[in-house]
């Protein structure tokens, strides 16, 4: 077997490696954004429920939390 051969070998190895991580890296992230995102909405509805209650109002329609991000 050539040289050659080695070559491609490594090339597809590095590249293999390096995709890898890169779509480990997004996985985690994406897994990560949304784990924040559900913690930020239900911090948001507590304040929101405890606002409410403090000042005998009701809660806000979903409508203008929507509008508000």
């Amino acid at each position: 077997m050539g040289s050659w051969w080695f070559g491609w070998i490594e090339i597809i190895f590095f590249y293999g490696i390096a995709i890898g991580f890169g779509l480990w890296q997004v996985w985690k992230t994406d897994k990560e954004l949304k784990k924040t995102r559900a913690e930020r909405l239900e911090r948001e509805a507590k304040e929101a429920a405890k606002k409410a209650q403090e000042t005998g109002g009701s809660s806000p329609s979903p409508e203008a939390s929507d509008r508000a991000t």
